[in-house]
């Protein structure tokens, strides 16, 4: 059964246990590899450096490395990518028991290195969360944002992305944070599903998802969230520790094939908008929609550097999520030594 969440939950005792399990996670790492094949040699037959890739989505800014594979030019880096789609959580064990190279997640997920997990954010992906909507059905019941006090807004969990937002659209109306009701319902068709059935009034959904459904006349977006949030690194690239010690040039070669790549895209958008047709299954004349939002808003970064002011603004952030227990300069958890030098 569904609970209203009136606070984010605190995700210390998760991390703790994680500390704890650190050994336990490498001992079933080791073994899985060896029974499924996960932890190929780094260098496989084709003489490319095998990297492996887990993200946090299929979005349009995170299909980019596979955009990149499919465009040749990770391999005129010399790189293999074996890409895998993980949840948060389960990307943060995967690094941990060091089976990740590189983790495309949200920005949020800086807090798990400032908790310990063996990972440092090298290069920014997005800025404001333009991916991010506020959904409601197409019946009338919810005409504009002033009509959403005391309803209910479908989210992913508790102290997530999703809930974070929805409270700072409250606080942005005068509201206290918990005047928009959330319900943790998990995954995105979750979500849809409950605003479908009017278990909410409200669902926070990926924009994708969101133009889809307005296109046939089943629901409509009332807030994009990158409207409203302005000081935030809303997806990051991460590499894991192991990775940054063991195989630095290999960082820098994946960095400078992922920047040519959204590069590319910028430049190509028939080839762009063909590839997330594909990758995302999604139709043509909302892959076109998806682009042209993102791009002209120049949501993916093009030299992959931070945005100090977001990175402090964040800071408060991932404190009011309870995914920090005191304030932190979350600039320490970066770096941008491998990214190619400015010209």
């Amino acid at each position: 059964m569904n609970k209203m969440q009136q606070e984010p939950m605190s995700f210390g005792p998760w991390i703790s246990f994680l500390r704890t399990a650190r050994r336990s996670l490498q001992a079933a790492a080791i073994a899985s590899c060896a029974i499924i094949g996960l932890c190929a040699q780094n260098t496989p037959a084709s003489g490319a450096e095998r990297i492996t890739v887990a993200k946090a989505a299929d979005d349009f800014a995170l299909v980019i490395a596979e955009f990149g594979v499919d465009r040749g030019i990770f391999k005129r880096h010399n790189l293999d990518l074996d890409v895998t789609l993980l949840t948060q959580a389960k990307m943060v064990q995967a690094v941990i028991a060091g089976s990740i190279d590189i983790a495309l997640a949200s920005g949020t997920t800086i807090a798990f290195a400032a908790k310990g997990v063996p990972f440092k954010a090298v290069a920014a992906i997005g800025g404001p969360p333009q991916l991010l909507v506020l959904l409601t059905r197409d019946d009338g019941s919810i005409k504009d944002v002033s009509a959403l006090k005391g309803r209910i807004a479908a989210v992913t969990s508790a102290g997530s992305l999703t809930d974070w937002a929805v409270s700072r659209l409250a606080v942005r109306q005068g509201w206290t944070a918990t005047d928009i009701r959330r319900v943790s319902v998990g995954d995105t068709p979750a979500r849809i599903a409950t605003l479908r059935t009017k278990g909410a009034d409200a669902a926070v959904v990926d924009i994708s998802v969101a133009l889809e459904l307005e296109t046939r006349g089943e629901a409509r977006i009332l807030v994009r969230f990158g409207d409203i949030i302005k000081d935030f690194q809303n997806q990051v690239v991460f590499a894991s520790d192991n990775m940054i010690a063991k195989r630095p040039e290999a960082v820098r070669s994946f960095l400078s094939a992922w920047l040519e790549t959204i590069d590319y895209a910028y430049k190509n958008r028939t080839e762009s908008v063909a590839f997330s047709v594909k990758a995302l299954r999604i139709t043509q004349p909302v892959a076109e929609k998806i682009y042209d939002e993102l791009m002209g808003k120049s949501y993916l970064v093009r030299n992959g550097r931070f945005n100090k002011d977001a990175l402090s603004a964040m800071s408060s952030d991932l404190l009011e999520l309870k995914l920090l227990d005191k304030p932190d300069d979350l600039s320490k958890y970066t770096t941008e030594a491998f990214l190619p030098t400015q010209k």
